[in-house]
């Protein structure tokens, strides 16, 4: 009995120190779809959907040029997505400022190749309850958040380049490379 509540405590705080990131089944794939299928547009004002990309590994950033975090980890995400394009993975990056073309700017600015997506403060991330500004969902090839990261930690960014690297190693494991 009383290692029984020991194990459902340790397992309570466990949970309780990874900060959300994990995820139930059903939440995950509702989450996930709801990414998908949701109408976004370039910030070249081009529609476009992250269904464009279903069979890839997905990195979902939201962020605004007016948060100092974001703006710095854009330029992380930028080189992993340069390295993880040729093997299948991309990280999107979805404005949440109310001027697209303000987004559009510091793209060019800063000279950044990942896709560029704008979809306001009061679309996908209100619909979402985002917690925090960036937030950056990991989705698998099937289209289900596997990984939710919120804020810019260095750690928590190492977790999702390693959640990353080891949905792009199944695939290679699979394909019995």
């Amino acid at each position: 009995m009383v290692r029984s509540s020991f194990l459902a405590m340790a397992g309570a705080f466990l949970a309780a120190g990874l900060g959300g990131a994990l995820v139930d089944d059903a939440a995950a794939d509702d989450r996930g779809a709801r990414l998908r299928a949701r109408a976004l547009t370039t910030v070249e004002g081009v529609p476009a959907t992250l269904a464009s990309w279903d069979g890839e590994v997905l990195v979902v950033n939201f962020w605004a040029t007016w948060c100092a975090p974001c703006r710095s980890e854009l330029a992380k995400l930028d080189d992993w997505n340069e390295a993880w394009l040729p093997r299948g993975a991309r990280v999107v990056a979805v404005s949440l400022d109310r001027d697209r073309e303000r987004a559009r700017r510091f793209a060019a600015d800063e000279d950044l190749g990942l896709t560029i997506l704008h979809d306001g403060p009061d679309g996908l991330a209100r619909e979402l309850d985002l917690p925090a500004v960036p937030t950056t969902y990991v989705l698998d090839r099937g289209g289900v958040v596997v990984l939710e990261v919120q804020g810019s930690d260095e750690r928590e960014l190492d977790r999702l380049r390693r959640t990353v690297e080891q949905l792009l190693a199944r695939r290679v494991e699979r394909a019995g490379l």
